[in-house]
């Protein structure tokens, strides 16, 4: 897949494009939907399939008074959608130029005339153009009018939820990474740099990688979770990862600190990524260092016994936890 940072640069080739729009947050089973029909559509017809987003995210341009915390930002996008078989990965820059343009000036002056647009593909609930005017059905009209193809993609179900970011965010939220999980189609995950915390843990014998956390980017709700931690150029390793704060050290700020199980390694500045895969507790108080001590103790011993469970469970599978969280489950 390449990727091309401006609709104007997708080369013309002389077969017909093949566009899915949408800013797919998330790249979740629903998106994937999309994506996936352009791709197939593509191949049949002998053409390209391409995925069209805006950056920034048009809700976070236009209404900077309700910030929105993504759960995937463009190089996450761009790696998940790799998996897909998308040729292109198209980032236009969202502009006040492009915020004003009417339904049909969108459909005119971006899918036309710079991506030459044979087909596009929505979910049933995509709306763009000057105020979000446009809708699934105003392309449908265009389309007939200008002769280009629209497939418009039903909500998707899934084990009885309806997929969608806003969903997934609540859930996550909750602390429900597993259930977040199924609709993504992948383990949710946040990777960044290692930084130096307070060396608190490593004086309990628990010493921790702290994360720099993003505050762009949504992260599970506060509490402790059965992790896996990727990039260490030593293989994929299990870890116990607290977000929060550290009440017991009188520190509310928000902390992202993962203990790595039976790894010893120094990692700082190092880049890892750390995949949520199950939610062992709430953060709580403690009345001393040596109670949270005991308790972390219960949180690795709880997580070696999910870790063991969890592998049983999708033993001979691809998607097997070592494989790493980047994997979809199915494609």
């Amino acid at each position: 897949m390449e990727l091309i940072n401006g609709a104007g640069r997708l080369p013309e080739e002389g077969r017909p494009h093949y566009i899915a729009l949408g800013n797919f947050d998330g790249v979740h089973r629903g998106h994937q939907a999309i994506l996936k029909a352009a791709v197939e559509k593509a191949r049949e017809a002998g053409g390209s399939s391409a995925a069209l987003v805006f950056d920034p995210h048009p809700l976070i341009a236009l209404r900077p008074e309700h910030p929105l915390t993504l759960l995937t930002d463009i190089a996450d996008r761009a790696e998940i959608m790799s998996e897909l078989g998308l040729d292109y990965f198209i980032v236009e820059q969202f502009t006040a130029e492009l915020a004003a343009l009417t339904p049909e000036q969108f459909i005119r002056k971006i899918l036309i005339n710079r991506l030459g647009a044979s087909g596009v593909f929505v979910g049933e609930n995509y709306s763009f153009g000057k105020q979000g005017t446009g809708s699934a059905e105003t392309l449908v009209y265009w389309g007939r009018e200008l002769g280009f193809e629209v497939h418009v993609i039903p909500m998707l179900r899934y084990m009885g939820k309806e997929v969608s970011s806003s969903k997934i965010r609540s859930l996550l939220l909750s602390g429900a990474v597993g259930e977040a999980a199924d609709l993504l189609n992948y383990y949710f995950f946040r990777q960044g740099k290692v930084v130096r915390g307070y060396g608190i843990g490593r004086e309990m014998v628990y010493p921790t990688a702290n994360i720099a956390s993003s505050s762009r980017l949504l992260w599970p709700g506060r509490g402790v979770y059965l992790t896996s931690v990727d990039n260490l150029n030593e293989g994929i390793y299990y870890g116990v990862t607290n977000i929060g704060s550290r009440p017991t050290f009188s520190d509310h700020g928000t902390s992202v600190e993962t203990h790595i199980l039976d790894f010893n390694g120094t990692i700082y500045n190092y880049e890892i990524r750390i995949c949520f895969l199950y939610k062992l507790r709430d953060t709580k108080t403690f009345t001393s260092p040596r109670q949270l001590k005991e308790q972390i103790g219960r949180d690795i011993e709880k997580g070696r016994e999910i870790i063991e469970k969890l592998n049983q469970e999708i033993s001979g599978r691809s998607n097997s936890l070592q494989a790493g969280c980047n994997v979809l489950r199915s494609l």
